[in-house]
């Protein structure tokens, strides 16, 4: 056992051990939109993973190489944003449909009380998870490094050295700090080891990180179950008996496994934790007038916005952009998946507001 677990766990001696829920401090007005703003600033996809339909697998799992990581818990992984004069803010956008009516559209962000240097907090962001419930956080990837957006520009196997100068030389990790939360880095492995994954029987999300500057994740769950009443143990019984129980092996593990000696890459160096620079702040990303439109299912007048591929860096998500007049939003309704619009910068609400069709 680590010095972290033995301080969260509890000693010997005291024989006391955690066994509450951690709750998390929630962020003031001032420091959540301090966070937002600095997101918006940077260009970021703000979806880390998206799911991965059975019947769509293979072709994007083709197209490039991929780790795989694991975890036995569905919580959803979000932001630490490090800045100047501000607390470090963990932020989560993939909300429930209780957690956004609660925050009213806007991600949930709480406060960190994490040591670092002033390289990380002159403006960088981490993805994370935290599983308050085990206190556990895991690290997972470094999107933006004093100043620098780096998802766009290096792969995962470079952003993993960022990774590990922050543990080595920028952070002191510290359990009590954190409220006992132990903190771990992800050690992904290669895609090809998706075949140990065939013979499990308990619930695991699998995690697929694409080793390419700024593409998405894609994940899904094996042997994911709804318990009911005479289901069995936590509702997991056989596929057999359960018509909309999730096989391990159909259809979308076959598909990977197909795709696993093509997309397959070197296992990764592990990331240990062990116990200046001249920066200059990027400008809001205010001044785009046209995008790339992608329809939000379950929100209506709300958009995806991209770049288009006559920008200077194509294909970046610019945030969420919504539909204010009546007729506009009738039309954009009546049109494809990809919609080329006009767009206006709003800084009452800090977005992008779709006035207009395009002409691609």
């Amino acid at each position: 056992m680590t010095e972290q677990e033995q301080i969260a766990q509890g000693s010997l001696q005291s024989s006391h051990r955690n066994t509450h829920a951690i709750i998390l401090k929630r962020a003031t007005q001032q420091q959540q939109e301090k966070a937002i703003d600095f997101l918006n600033s940077t260009r970021m996809d703000l979806v880390i993973q998206q799911r991965l339909l059975p019947e769509k697998a293979e072709v994007p799992l083709k197209r490039g190489t991929f780790f795989i990581n694991t975890y036995t818990s569905k919580n959803e992984p979000g932001f630490i944003v490090f800045l100047e004069n501000n607390p470090p803010i963990f932020m989560r956008y993939n909300l429930s449909k209780r957690e956004r009516e609660q925050t009213k559209g806007q991600p949930i962000c709480n406060i960190l009380r994490m040591r670092v240097s002033s390289v990380v907090n002159a403006g960088s962001v981490l993805v994370a998870s935290i599983d308050t419930v085990n206190h556990k956080m895991c690290i997972e990837d470094v999107y933006i490094w004093a100043n620098e957006n780096i998802f766009i520009k290096k792969t995962f196997t470079e952003r993993r050295k960022y990774m590990q100068d922050f543990v080595e030389k920028h952070w002191i990790p510290d359990v009590r700090l954190l409220g006992g939360i132990i903190t771990d880095i992800i050690q992904p492995t290669p895609l090809t080891s998706f075949d140990a994954l065939l013979e499990r029987k308990d619930y695991m999300k699998v995690v697929f990180i694409p080793n390419s500057p700024g593409k998405r994740r894609f994940t899904f769950a094996l042997n994911e179950t709804q318990a009911k009443i005479g289901d069995g143990y936590y509702g997991r019984v056989d596929s057999a008996t359960r018509p909309n129980h999730i096989s391990v092996k159909k259809p979308l593990a076959l598909q990977v496994a197909a795709v696993a000696g093509v997309a397959a890459v070197a296992p990764v160096a592990p990331v240990e934790i062990q116990a200046p620079v001249t920066l200059v702040r990027l400008v809001p990303n205010t001044m785009h007038t046209e995008a790339i439109a992608i329809r939000v299912p379950m929100l209506p007048d709300v958009y995806e916005l991209y770049t288009s591929k006559y920008s200077d860096i194509p294909d970046i998500v610019l945030g969420r952009g919504c539909v204010q007049d009546l007729a506009l939003s009738k039309k954009l309704n009546t049109l494809g998946s990809e919609i080329h619009v006009q767009i206006k910068y709003t800084h009452e609400f800090k977005r992008y507001e779709i006035i207009g069709l395009e002409t691609p």
